[in-house]
């Protein structure tokens, strides 16, 4: 099968997967804080933040190890190799999920405050399973076979659904948060695990693992753990505990981390994109590794022509839907939520480089970009949260993340080209901003006008008007992406599928479309 269909397969899946995963997720959240209220909101932000930074911390080094080593040997044909290594990433991550897990859960029962130790217990304790289970996770993708981690995502999730459900219905407060939380990751470690296990354990057993490969695992197993301790500071609502340390207002952790979750949502194509990208990139590391910055080049194309406008015209929309979803009492939080869309936008651009650099075992790069960004962060955010504090608290610690993240991807970018010589399409990235600011002009003037229902369908229509109609005037779309995306309408209904088919063929040039070396 070509990258492009293996590319465009696993978007599908994953995509649905994800999309399920955000449905439910958004709605729970909303449903939690509407029934919390911003102050208990901002506790158990504070405490499932510190809980996930250790379950971000096992998801890496062994984890990604698993996922970059099987994929390679299986792009050689050695499963032997692959299941060995499963096997053995599988036991190390137990044991390093026991330890994690028991150490936070020692600060918790012993500093947390009492009318929240139980439900931060349950919270932490359901990072054993989380952690574990990132290594079935992991060989499902190294396998490039994203669609067998579906079903465990939407089981677990919808676990957590009646979960929040009946906390909400019964009045269960934060315990039923943390019940809810450690179901939802128990269910899917057990559901992912099973079927994982019994398909790998079923390869050859017979392996030979070449000489030098053990050190480059443990090497590459660092240096993932060291990449990601010091992204935690960038990429993960580090900013939560400067605000708790120097902002007297205990509202703005919970104005933040709305403002940061609503803009997480418009990041769900491109990492869904980039997840199925970095998969094939692994894989083909071990076919042929000279059309690895071609992968790279072409991903960053496609995620341009979408991450821009989407994130742009959210902008736009964002204190409509603050208030429709919400509520008044998350008033405080509109200026940030208009600010988080466009700063945590170079996120999207993160997963072709980053995997480039991976998968090349050039992961030095990847922690000296973000511990630059990091520092950047911290002291832009430590800086602006005391000016701004208390009032406008959560408007300072999201300049300082967008900083960061600005100069992290920035600067992970230009390793690429000036490594890897890749290409990036600066002409087309003009004009696709150019347009997207054009589309969010306009979805702003209509939105400021309406009620929020309102504004958010009005506003939206109109600028998608816009986005589509200069897509085509200015001809943004190539031959080739016509046929690349048509491999991946052709997975949904044809009812959507049918009229996706047509709108590509109008907006992409007429010209020749036969080349497709990028990807293929």
């Amino acid at each position: 099968m070509s990258n492009t269909k293996t590319i465009s397969r696993n978007t599908g899946w994953y995509g649905i997967e994800v999309g399920v995963n955000v449905l439910v997720v958004l709605s729970t959240n909303i449903a939690i804080a509407r029934t919390l209220g911003p102050s208990k909101m901002s506790y158990m932000v504070f405490v499932s933040t510190l809980a996930g930074f250790a379950s971000l911390l096992g998801s890496m080094g062994i984890p990604q190890t698993t996922r970059k080593y099987m994929a390679e040997f299986i792009g050689k044909g050695d499963r032997g190799t692959a299941r060995f290594i499963y096997i053995r990433t599988m036991a190390l991550q137990t044991l390093l999920a026991t330890l994690a897990t028991a150490s936070v859960l020692v600060w918790v029962l012993r500093d947390a405050n009492s009318e929240y130790k139980l439900a931060a217990a349950l919270l932490v304790l359901s990072t054993w399973p989380a952690m574990i289970n990132f290594i079935s996770a992991q060989a499902n993708a190294a396998s490039e076979e994203l669609s067998r981690n579906m079903q465990a995502s939407i089981v677990s999730i919808l676990v957590f659904f009646f979960g929040i459900a009946g906390t909400v219905s019964f009045k269960w407060g934060v315990i039923g948060v943390g019940a809810a939380t450690l179901a939802m990751r128990s269910t899917d470690f057990l559901v992912r695990l099973i079927p994982t296990m019994k398909r790998i354990l079923a390869w050859e057993k017979v392996h030979l693992l070449p000489q030098g490969v053990s050190r480059r695992m443990t090497s590459f197993a660092w240096q993932s753990v060291v990449s990601m301790a010091v992204a935690l500071i960038v990429w993960n609502r580090s900013e939560i505990f400067l605000l708790r340390k120097f902002c007297s207002d205990i509202n703005q952790i919970a104005f933040y981390s709305v403002a940061f979750s609503m803009a997480e949502q418009l990041l769900v194509g491109s990492s869904v994109f980039a997840q199925a990208v970095g998969t094939t990139i692994f894989a083909q590391f071990g076919r042929d590794k000279s059309r690895l910055p071609d992968i790279a080049g072409s991903s960053f194309r496609y995620l341009a022509l979408t991450a821009i406008p989407v994130h742009v015209i959210a902008a736009a929309l964002a204190p409509a839907a603050l208030r429709f979803l919400y509520g008044a009492k998350y008033d405080g939080a509109a200026v940030v939520v208009m600010l988080a869309p466009i700063l945590c936008m170079p996120k999207a651009f993160i997963g072709p480089v980053q995997n480039l650099l991976e998968s090349m075992e050039r992961q030095r790069y990847i922690i000296f970009a973000t511990a630059l960004a990091g520092f950047a962060d911290i002291a832009t955010a430590w800086f602006l949260i005391r000016a701004f504090s208390p009032a406008y608290g959560a408007v300072g610690a999201c300049i300082g993340s967008g900083t960061a993240q600005g100069m992290a991807v920035g600067s992970m970018w230009a390793i690429g080209i000036y490594l890897y010589k890749v290409k990036l399409p600066w002409m087309q990235l003009a004009k696709v901003a150019t347009i997207s600011a054009a589309a969010s002009l306009t979805a702003h003037f209509i939105a400021m006008r309406m009620a929020p229902i309102w504004g958010i369908l009005c506003g939206g229509s109109a600028a998608l008007a816009v986005l589509f109609g200069l897509y085509y005037a200015l001809r943004v779309l190539e031959p080739q992406d016509s046929i690349r995306l048509k491999t991946l309408t052709g997975m949904l209904p044809k009812v959507i599928g049918i009229p996706a088919d047509a709108a590509l063929t109008l907006l992409a040039r007429s010209e020749d479309a036969s080349d497709l070396s990028l990807i293929d």
